[in-house]
C-alpha cells in the first residue's frame, strides 16, 4: 500500500469522523424561563449556521484535494 493510499484512507476516516460528530444531535435542556440577555446579531448568525460553515469547508478542501491528486497524477504519468 503506497503512502498516497495511506494518506487517502485517513483523509477519509478523519472526514467521516467530523461529518459525524457534526450530525449527531445534542440534547438540549432548554430553560424554565426564556433569557433576559439578548446576543448580538452576528453571534446568533454564527450560532445558528454552523453546519453550513462546516459543510462549505469540507467542499472547499475535498476541492482542493481534487485538484493537488490531479497535479500528482499529471506529473507521475509526465515522468513514467
Amino acid at each position: 500500500m503506497s503512502t498516497r493510499n495511506i494518506f487517502a484512507v485517513l483523509f477519509v476516516a478523519v472526514f467521516l469522523i467530523l461529518f459525524y460528530l457534526v450530525l449527531v444531535p445534542v440534547p438540549v435542556i432548554l430553560p424554565q424561563t426564556p433569557p433576559t440577555i439578548t446576543a448580538s446579531a452576528g453571534a446568533t448568525l454564527w450560532k445558528d449556521r454552523t453546519f453550513e460553515v462546516v459543510l462549505q469547508g469540507f467542499i472547499i478542501l475535498s476541492g482542493v484535494m481534487a485538484i493537488l491528486l490531479l497535479v500528482i497524477g499529471k506529473k507521475t504519468r509526465e515522468s513514467g
